[in-house]
């Protein structure tokens, strides 16, 4: 222990007394005056006569002493600064008074006495100083814990509310819908492509875009609405205001707006595109884990509609984001238990009246999740591979069932079937094809592939040369959808195709009064048969569209104006 450091301490605790702010602690009075009291009694106690109490002076003396220490040890302990200078003030006088006496009669008889306070102010000392140091620690650990709370409720980069702070507040306001009737909504926010910028621009350019942001949510939402970051580039507001479905709709729009603004970052602009995922509380849940559910279903189909950027929950919405989620299992299971199943598409000669053929069409119909679209299934299935399964069992049964039905036709008809380019690059296809032939002996009708021009984009010699290949087997080839793709002129030619089919997008120009319009599909068919191929017009559904046909020598059609795809058992009744 320094000596400068100690008398340092002494002289501030001393002048740190304040007897103003122990006027109302009555308890410390108490103990300062029985200590005062006890060193008047040490003082005088030479003088007293005690022996009638059968107690030595020494003992007595001790007594007393130790008293006192023990007073000084509970102001030290439980006072704080306040009892530390108190007990320094005390242990002082208790001193000065017995270095007085022992000046005063020339005697040493107070010595062990002051050797004793001494040694206490050197404990008070310490005492201090470890107080100090617990203090320190305290504040310290306080300052963590603000600290630590800010980071386990608030986001770093934006300081708006985290994840964890949105469902405690909606967790909070659900519980006062027992009490009250509580109506908020959850809006959930993303942005389009987000992870392009960071892959191309850098991190840096993404934080500033969501800092930029978080900064503009807070401009335009409502003081009383939280703004909370999700995670990357997902925010979320949570709005307390009680709006008429009106108002929402302009409040989300408004924010939109905002948030679709260029972001100026150095000497670039960026454009960003948002999706918004919306529920309301109680209708779309209960509580926040299933409002946050809802919300997120929400944004969920948002993304995936490209035409709809804003998507408020609705009840149909979550059977449809599990049934995407688990497609490829439904698929499966509709493989195993034979949930597909075919449709017929009639198409006729432009005069409506003689037979050509028909068009297989799958369907399915799962039993967990009922009808679903080819739309939706097809390219699940060609994305995990089960397309070739499927395709196998479509080309067998469709030719198993067009041998059953060949005594309902006179004429000998055409089977067009749907082929993925997943099945047309499978270096296994043709040898399947071959087997599926050789076994079901088709008689009575052509079998026709119908291919897109995706088939072209990746491999366009292997394509042409199974195609080859196929049309060796009596396999005729239609191209289909034609003039939506990637298809040029310059390798139509090359290509082994019997039968082009003009898209129902061109048919529809049709009904148009431009004539510009019009002047779309005509083309079209002199140029196939310029090239000896036959047309097929799809989606043929008004008697304007087929006089057009007409006049233009289109070779057959097919659409609703004359049938709609049939079952097995319809087409034994209509035919």
């Amino acid at each position: 222990m320094k000596k400068k450091r100690f008398f340092s301490f002494l002289k501030n605790e001393v002048s740190s007394i304040s007897f103003n702010s122990l006027e109302n602690n009555m308890f410390f009075v108490f103990l300062s005056s029985f200590y005062i009291i006890g060193a008047v009694l040490l003082i005088l106690i030479n003088s007293i006569n005690i022996t009638g109490l059968n107690i030595s002076l020494d003992t007595t003396k001790g007594l007393i002493s130790q008293l006192q220490i023990l007073t000084l040890l509970y102001l030290s302990l439980n006072f704080k600064e306040t009892g530390i200078a108190a007990a320094l003030a005390l242990n002082v006088f208790s001193q000065s008074s017995m270095i007085a006496i022992m000046i005063m009669e020339n005697t040493f008889i107070y010595m062990p006495g002051i050797i004793a306070y001494t040694t206490f102010l050197i404990v008070i000392f310490l005492i201090h100083n470890y107080q100090q140091e617990i203090n320190s620690k305290v504040e310290e650990l306080e300052t963590e814990k603000e600290k630590l709370q800010h980071l386990a409720y608030y986001d770093s980069l934006t300081k708006t509310a985290n994840r964890e702070m949105l469902i405690k507040e909606l967790d909070y306001l659900s519980s006062l819908s027992d009490e009250k009737s509580i109506n908020y909504t959850l809006i959930f926010i993303d942005f389009k492509n987000f992870k392009r910028i960071n892959e191309s621009w850098g991190f840096d350019i993404g934080d500033y875009i969501l800092k930029e942001a978080a900064q503009r949510l807070k401009k335009i939402v409502h003081d009383s609405d939280l703004i909370g970051r999700l995670g990357g580039d997902e925010f979320a507001v949570v709005v307390h205001q009680q709006l008429e479905e009106k108002q929402l709709n302009r409040y989300i729009r408004s924010i939109k707006r905002e948030l679709e603004k260029p972001y100026k970052y150095k000497s670039r602009e960026v454009l960003l595109n948002s999706n918004f995922g919306i529920s309301t509380f109680p209708q779309d849940g209960k509580n926040s884990k299933e409002i946050i559910r809802s919300a997120d279903i929400a944004m969920y189909k948002a993304k995936i509609n490209v035409d709809k950027e804003i998507e408020f929950f609705a009840e149909h919405m979550e059977k449809e984001v599990v049934m995407d989620v688990q497609l490829e299992d439904v698929l499966k299971k509709a493989i195993k238990n034979e949930e597909f199943y075919l449709m017929f598409q009639p198409q006729y000669k432009t005069n409506g009246k003689e037979l050509r053929g028909f068009e297989v069409l799958l369907r399915l119909h799962s039993s967990e999740f009922g009808t679903i679209s080819p739309v939706r299934f097809i390219p699940e299935a060609e994305k995990s591979g089960l397309i070739k399964e499927i395709g196998d069992w479509v080309i067998r049964s469709s030719i198993q069932k067009f041998n059953s039905l060949k005594n309902h036709f006179e004429q000998e008809l055409v089977l067009s079937i749907n082929i993925s380019v997943v099945q047309l690059t499978d270096p296994q296809f043709l040898a399947q094809v071959e087997d599926i032939i050789g076994k079901e002996k088709p008689e009575g009708f052509k079998i026709e592939f119908e291919i897109t021009e995706s088939h072209f984009i990746s491999d366009q010699e292997y394509v042409i040369d199974v195609l080859y290949k196929l049309k060796d087997l009596g396999i005729s080839i239609a191209l289909d959808d034609f003039g939506t793709g990637y298809a040029s002129l310059s390798y139509l030619q090359h290509i082994p195709i019997d039968v082009l089919k003009i898209d129902k997008s061109f048919i529809d120009l049709i009904s148009h009064n431009s004539a510009r319009e019009k002047m779309m599909v005509a083309p079209l068919i002199e140029m196939s048969h310029q090239w000896e191929v036959k047309v097929i017009a799809e989606g043929v559904e008004t008697v304007e569209q087929l006089h057009y046909l007409e006049d233009h020598s289109c070779d057959f059609i097919q659409g609703f104006l004359f049938n709609k795809p049939l079952s097995e058992y319809q087409i034994t009744k209509s035919f």
